[in-house]
């Protein structure tokens, strides 16, 4: 059986709009999550959980044209006193020298980068969608999911951010 896709929309789904919970609305909806994070009275940090060849993911595969089986990925954790609050996934092309060394940033968060001034630098708008239970093993109880697509002289990069239960709590 197959699994229906992610619905994609460019508002922010039910129940998660500003009126119902206007903190997270708030989070969701920022430019750069890194900047909205650490401007939350907690200590902000990236665990690095992955980066190199990865397969391609249902977040991103159809913003991403002939997207090969094997994207250039990296995976983390974007913590809140050591508890991770959002899993984060960057893909591009595995031949994509811009965007794979942008994508060598270790545990350096890639908003500080991709909001650094990069000249040239277009962002899709952001679009969001409620995940369905179990979609990935790395954020299998996430709350909501937002993506967008920066592009540098021809080349795209794909950036998922999955808000995870955790996240709640340090909103309050």
């Amino acid at each position: 059986m197959n699994t229906p896709p992610l619905i994609w929309q460019n508002t922010l789904p039910q129940p998660f709009g500003p009126s119902e919970h206007p903190a997270l609305a708030r989070i969701a909806a920022a430019e750069s999550l890194t900047a909205a994070l650490r401007a939350l009275p907690h200590r902000f940090s990236v665990n690095l959980l992955h980066s190199g060849t990865g397969e391609a993911g249902p977040l991103l595969a159809d913003g991403f044209p002939q997207m090969p089986q094997k994207p250039f990925c990296r995976d983390v954790y974007l913590c809140l006193d050591g508890t991770p609050v959002v899993w984060a996934r960057s893909q591009c092309r595995p031949e994509s020298a811009f965007w794979r060394n942008t994508l060598d940033c270790g545990t350096r968060p890639l908003g500080e980068i991709l909001f650094g001034g990069i000249a040239g630098l277009s962002r899709s708008p952001l679009q969001y969608a409620l995940p369905r239970p179990g979609l990935l093993p790395q954020a299998s109880q996430a709350l909501l999911v937002r993506r967008s697509f920066f592009t540098h002289q021809g080349e795209s990069l794909g950036l998922a951010e999955c808000f995870l239960p955790a996240l709640a709590g340090f909103l309050r």
